[in-house]
């Protein structure tokens, strides 16, 4: 009877825990109960007080006098064992409870959780972009799962759904890699806390010309040569960009970007797929440090035209290197903010060709670094509540930057052999500087005005003096200045209209050099949609030579441009 009755009370125990029904239980175990555990119960302080039964009657005789009492004796606590088998289940039951309980509010906890850390990255994010200049990030964060619920499943155990403790553990796995395609903006991979962007311009430009203008694909100075009309294609300026953001190292977020260009050169003819920037970074608050090839940091604003050179040698200072920069971004409320930049850069651009004719030294020039960096910085401080304008753009009413740059250069001419190995010629030292202004004043939201002026000496390296650097003549450098201008007009979000004016005067140039360079442009630039913009653009230019005189063109470019 013992061995069958511990059998029972297991199959109980069993059904107890996986949700089954114990409607019956008390009056099984009423009917399995010996006679001398109910006499036990009996026995016990409060049991025959809270049965109601007399306190001295043998228990034998009440159990004659009334068989239903051991069914009885089983329903009331006080007459139950501490240990019994029926206390453990019920404890057992409650603690189960308890425990779902308990974990419905943990998951509830860590949902609300995780939906916070989502809105505080993109928060991070949009203000880490605003304050950088630099493109958002690509993140896809998951969709919070709402707290899990137990549910009963018939005739088996009580189970968790896909939002419980087991899907929760396999949320904190790093996510797989995700790939994504938008339409204009090309394609992001988003894997864990890093991502990486990838997106491309393809761009055809024609040009139509009623004099030459050199180079073909780059209309930046007007020939000598005799007014023939010419007519140019080129895909040249086809872009390629690439994006990286890694995840953070003792609070420094690494990155990089890069831009790729089928021009070997400003100046080149040809086509070859060659690094335009690309630089590694890493930033934390307030901070971003860049290493590699990147713009300059002297004179960085570019106008609005449909070439790439972007007024290059016609009054627009800049171009790109190699360089180690330290950036730090402050404000000052929401009315106030701006960058600090400081630089060490490679004297020679990467953006001018670098040939040299080794079978004709004795009439070659050669242009390199005297042994120590250029130093470039540059203040950007924008005044006013940055506010969203037409174009999707996102900016200040007003923003106003100096720079400058400081270094030198070696020249070397007269390049003669003393033997069939060595090597003399004549050297000078060129010292060259530059100091630079530019600004952005916003008229509304549709309407602004942008421009930078500079002035300084031996800035050929900087796409400045018409890319004289020196005097041939004297080998001094060449004392340049300029500028540009421009108003743009917003007649919708994807429709645009440039016009401008830009000046490069380099006086001092010497013998067959170039005294000035001078270009009014107006352009219109319709986004027909994410990935089709077309643009036409009318410019005319006048190049001062100080044999050959004026010497001007009429230009028209016309533009289609795919975003891949």
């Amino acid at each position: 009877m013992r061995r069958q009755s511990l059998a029972v009370s297991q199959h109980l125990l069993t059904l107890l825990v996986l949700g089954g029904t114990v409607q019956a239980l008390p009056a099984v175990r009423a009917e399995l109960l010996p006679t001398s555990g109910v006499e036990a119960s009996l026995a016990r302080p409060g049991c025959r007080a809270a049965l109601g039964v007399s306190a001295s009657e043998p228990a034998a005789q009440l159990l004659r006098a009334q068989p239903s009492l051991a069914a009885k004796v089983a329903t009331i606590p006080a007459c139950r064992a501490p240990q019994s088998a029926l206390g453990q289940l019920e404890r057992l039951e409650q603690e189960l409870q308890v425990s779902r309980q308990r974990m419905a509010a943990q998951q509830a906890q860590l949902a609300a959780e995780v939906a916070r850390q989502e809105a505080l990255a993109r928060d991070l994010a949009q203000i880490r972009s605003q304050l950088t200049g630099q493109p958002l990030p690509i993140n896809a964060p998951a969709t919070p799962a709402s707290p899990g619920t137990v549910a009963s499943v018939p005739g088996g155990p009580a189970s968790e759904n896909a939002t419980g403790p087991a899907a929760a553990a396999k949320a904190e796995q790093p996510a797989p890699a995700a790939v994504h395609y938008t339409p204009g903006k090309g394609f992001a991979l988003q894997a864990g806390e890093s991502s990486f962007r990838l997106w491309a311009e393809a761009k055809l430009l024609g040009f139509s010309s009623t004099r030459y203008t050199f180079n073909p694909g780059q209309p930046l100075i007007v020939s000598p040569k005799d007014p023939d009309p010419s007519y140019d294609l080129s895909a040249q300026q086809s872009m390629v960009y690439a994006a990286f953001q890694g995840p953070q190292w003792k609070g420094w977020t690494p990155g990089a970007f890069a831009i790729f260009s089928l021009q070997d050169n400003i100046l080149a003819e040809g086509y070859q797929f060659t690094p335009v920037v690309y630089y590694g970074e890493m930033s934390k608050g307030s901070w971003r440090i860049v290493a590699g090839q990147a713009f300059d940091v002297f004179a960085p604003r570019d106008p609005d035209t449909l070439p790439s050179g972007k007024l290059a040698a016609t009054g627009n200072a800049g171009a790109y290197r190699p360089q180690f920069r330290v950036e730090n971004n402050f404000t000052a409320g929401s009315g106030f903010g701006g960058i600090l930049q400081v630089a060490a850069s490679s004297p020679i651009t990467t953006a001018l060709p670098d040939n040299v004719d080794l079978t004709n030294l004795q009439r070659q020039d050669i242009v390199e670094d005297n042994g120590w960096p250029n130093l470039e910085g540059r203040l950007s401080m924008g005044f006013g509540a940055p506010a969203q304008r037409a174009g999707g753009r996102r900016q200040r009413p007003v923003e106003l930057g100096v720079s400058g740059v400081i270094g030198q250069l070696r020249v070397l001419d007269n390049i003669r052999p003393t033997d069939p190995i060595t090597l003399v010629s004549d050297r000078s030292v060129v010292n060259v500087w530059g100091a630079a202004f530019d600004g952005h004043l916003a008229l509304g939201s549709h309407v602004g005005l942008s421009g930078e002026l500079f002035t300084g000496q031996g800035l050929g390296e900087y796409m400045a003096g018409i890319f004289q650097t020196y005097n041939r003549s004297s080998n001094q450098a060449v004392p340049t200045s300029g500028g540009w201008g421009q108003l743009y007009v917003y007649l919708a979000d994807n429709l645009r209209v440039n016009v401008g004016y830009g000046v490069d005067n380099a006086e001092k140039s010497g013998r067959f050099g170039i005294l000035s360079n001078a270009a009014a442009f107006a352009n219109v630039v319709w986004d027909a949609n994410p990935w089709l913009q077309l643009g036409l653009e009318g410019n005319y230019k006048l190049t001062t030579y100080d044999t050959f005189g004026d010497k001007n063109a009429w230009v028209v470019i016309s533009q289609v441009m795919f975003r891949l």
